[in-house]
């Protein structure tokens, strides 16, 4: 069983091995009720990729690089294949906070609401590669070795290797939700994940948008969209500090 229209598409699927909890904040989330994606959003893996380049590269070609992969990755498709079992750990941590009416630069201790993936199992991303050159190919995979988290810093991933898939992807990927199949595709759960929009994508100073010391926007709805996806998980049970997701397959 495939998901998916296009039969003729080509991907890159990049296998990635958790060492960490993985977490990621949903984009409305706020600072004291930080709720979890389950998976990594395509917007985080392009820019881990973009990231990279600076540890693969000198400093002499480094941004050069890095303005290269982000041409050749901004308006391809991201699909996530997540682990065959995800439990989501709900627990309060405690953090400092800048008090409302305090003087700038005063911050209190407080607490606040957090939840972690643990992941059990490889994960893939799967970066569509339709028209990609054999060089491009091996740079990207060469790139995507030195990817060591995707979301939260510290959510460290293991990269275990690459290879080139042809055709539609099989089903356990996650899949927007205008081209998924629904009722066939293994879908139990969705997700609104951030991507590059078309005016990030046709923006001609699109990777001053992203950097994070350039001094243009990257504005929510216009440069960075939410997409909704579907995703392979079943809720499975939960309990008072975790919910246990299972892969459809």
């Amino acid at each position: 069983m495939t998901v998916g229209k296009d039969a003729n598409a080509s991907w890159l699927i990049l296998r990635y091995l958790p060492t960490a909890m993985f977490s990621v904040r949903m984009t409305y989330a706020t600072n004291k009720g930080g709720k979890t994606l389950l998976v990594p959003t395509p917007y985080a893996v392009k820019l881990a990729l973009v990231d990279a380049c600076f540890r693969a590269f000198g400093a002499n070609k480094a941004e050069a690089r890095a303005k290269q992969v982000y041409e050749l990755i901004k308006g391809r498709p991201v699909r996530i294949g997540p682990p065959r079992h995800c439990v989501v750990q709900n627990t309060f941590i405690k953090i400092k906070q800048e008090e409302r009416g305090a003087p700038r630069g005063i911050y209190a201790p407080t607490i606040a609401y957090r939840e972690f993936c643990y992941y059990d199992g490889e994960l893939r991303v799967a970066l569509g590669a339709g028209g990609m050159s054999d060089q491009d190919v091996r740079d990207l995979t060469e790139i995507a070795a030195r990817v060591n988290y995707f979301g939260k810093r510290g959510s460290f991933m293991q990269f275990m290797g690459a290879k080139f898939h042809h055709g539609e992807l099989p089903r356990g990927f996650t899949c927007p939700e205008s081209e998924a199949d629904i009722v066939n595709g293994g879908y139990r759960s969705m997700h609104h994940l951030d991507d590059f929009g078309q005016a990030l994508i046709q923006d001609p100073h699109g990777f001053d948008r992203i950097n994070s010391y350039g001094t243009k926007p990257s504005s929510l709805g216009s440069y960075r969209v939410l997409v909704p996806t579907m995703l392979p998980y079943r809720y499975m049970s939960s309990g008072k500090h975790f919910t246990h997701y299972q892969l459809v397959e």
